[in-house]
């Protein structure tokens, strides 16, 4: 009788030790129920293992911006275009969790009705390209991008105070804006993140990702670019995200820059901005200064200083359409490149994976009206 009570006990034993090691919960219950034997449990286990293993090695993702813009100029030369204004395509592949490698290929494609002779334009870059390194173990909630990556500023405003890049870029970036520097560019970029607090800083460059490898003009070497962001989360948030249309939250951020011998000259350029948000599921509201220098005599655009403010207004089904404005006003020193911007239009929110956007942007050059145009634009921003 003792050696059927300690068989029974062995086998009790060794057959909860076994669906112990049964990762899966469906292949543990049927070894529980008996339908599969425990050999066939492990070996069901270890193929859903090493599929689910793979899937989660290897992400794909990106988004596109497609529409048409029909552009009235003062100078005349009136155009349309149907456009893929942006189509991000990003692959990542993971060491663990949080390490990984990503690639990202910006695409943008224009075909311009009223201009025949110039056929379509194609443009292809490697926008990130990069290693993501977790090193919150040494420096607390820290982790860095080391190649083609994100620079301090741009991506965070993206993601929570201008909300609609594929229509214009932040006021910052904006050709008719502050002219200033890129999303991306060569070099490390340090991310910390606390729920109150956030901190982004790095060196690069300072070419940006679409002027890598011009940064030499005869003897004229280079010099790294310091940039950093640093943001106080008010109502906290600082570790995700931000989710407009479900949140409220509340950010001030000071970001700066100096940038030594930019892009191969021998003149140093540098940037202060104040930044602040406030958002919640009904509304946004944010406004930033730039005060941007630069030593070269001969910088038209980019060498002044100005402020924006902008807007979002989600009354209607739950919140899923929005209203929404921006002003632009810069102050070029010494040259004829004063300019305001005003930027207005309504979106839906259709899903996760669609919004459609109908805007105008108008111009308005102080000292050269020929500069001045008014733009109507039909957007489908996708998410994939």
């Amino acid at each position: 009788m003792k050696k059927v009570l300690m068989s029974a006990l062995l086998i009790g034993t060794f057959s909860v030790a076994s669906a112990g090691e049964i990762s899966d919960p469906v292949v543990k219950k049927l070894l529980e129920k008996g339908v599969i034997t425990e050999q066939e449990a492990l070996e069901l286990d270890n193929k859903k293992t090493a599929t689910f293993s793979k899937s989660k090695k290897l992400k794909f993702g990106g988004k596109a911006y497609i529409g048409y813009t029909f552009t009235d100029r003062n100078n005349g030369s009136d155009s349309g275009s149907f456009e893929v204004r942006r189509g991000y395509f990003v692959t990542k592949f993971y060491f663990n969790k949080k390490d990984h490698v990503r690639f990202t290929y910006d695409i943008s494609w224009q075909y311009h009705k009223e201009k025949e002779s110039e056929g379509k334009e194609i443009s292809l870059k490697v926008k990130h390209l990069y290693l993501y390194k977790d090193i919150s173990k040494i420096i607390p909630g820290t982790a860095f991008e080391l190649g083609i990556a994100h620079t301090p500023w741009l991506d965070y405003e993206e993601h929570s105070g201008w909300w609609y890049r594929s229509i214009s870029k932040t006021f910052y970036e904006a050709s008719d804006g502050a002219h200033l520097l890129p999303s991306a560019d060569a070099g490390i970029d340090f991310k910390t993140k606390f729920e109150y607090f956030s901190a982004e800083y790095g060196l690069f460059d300072g070419e940006g990702y679409d002027h890598i490898g011009r940064s030499d003009k005869g003897n004229k070497q280079n010099r790294p670019m310091i940039e950093g962001r640093v943001t106080w989360h008010v109502l906290g948030g600082g570790k995700k995200k931000p989710k407009p249309l479900t949140q409220r939250y509340a950010n001030i951020s000071v970001h700066a820059l100096n940038s030594y011998n930019h892009r191969g000259s021998d003149k140093d350029f540098s940037v202060l901005q104040l930044h602040a948000v406030y958002n919640q599921p009904l509304f946004l509201i944010a406004g930033q200064y730039i005060d941007a220098s630069w030593d070269d005599p001969n910088a038209k655009d980019n060498d002044g200083k100005g402020y924006s403010f902008n807007f979002e207004l989600r009354p209607f089904m739950k919140n899923r359409i929005a209203l929404f404005g921006r002003y632009d006003r810069w102050d070029a020193r010494g040259n004829s490149y004063d300019r305001k911007m005003y930027i207005y239009g309504v979106a839906y929110h259709m899903n996760k994976y669609v919004t459609w956007i109908i805007n105008g942007i108008k111009t308005d050059y102080e000292n050269d009206n020929t500069k001045d145009y008014t733009k109507y634009m039909v957007t489908a921003e996708l998410h994939y």
